[in-house]
């Protein structure tokens, strides 16, 4: 008889909305937890962060105020780059093409994979580019190279 198989934890998901919640339903902290796959402390965190509850014998969460919630913490979290930079999902924070050396990965018919090591941490992120803007890219490198050297 072989031994029984351990039931594998629910993994977490990435909701591709952030309107789960029913908006005129009353979640208790154990339906939230449920709802979103999260520990205790996360919701926790959540009402630190700003989530709204409304004060009972034990708090309760408006669905609206749930899905308000999350919309304000998706727009929050995006981080816009300009051409001439990358987001370095290591570190959290953007680098400049300029300042940091890139490498070309590999080179498609219309895009170009372009990578930069982190100063930080080290790890490698990488990002796709048009051709032009690599060409760019590398002009204004090289003008920022030639502006560092001291005559």
């Amino acid at each position: 008889m072989s031994a029984p198989v351990p039931k594998r934890p629910a993994k977490r998901q990435t909701f591709k909305s952030s309107r789960v919640a029913r908006a005129h339903w009353l979640y208790s902290i154990d339906d939230v937890i449920a709802l979103y796959l999260v520990s205790r402390q996360t919701v926790r965190n959540w009402r630190r962060y700003g989530l709204k509850a409304i004060e009972a014998e034990r708090p309760l969460f408006l669905g609206q105020d749930l899905n308000e919630f999350h919309d304000r913490r998706r727009k929050e979290a995006k981080v816009p780059c300009s051409n001439e930079e990358i987001y370095c999902v290591c570190c959290k924070q953007k680098h400049s093409f300029f300042i940091e050396p890139f490498t070309v990965e590999l080179k498609g018919k219309f895009l170009t994979l372009v990578s930069i090591q982190c100063p930080e941490t080290g790890g490698r992120t990488i990002k796709f580019v048009r051709e032009s803007d690599l060409y760019r890219l590398r002009e204004l490198q090289k003008l920022n190279r030639s502006a560092e050297t001291p005559d």
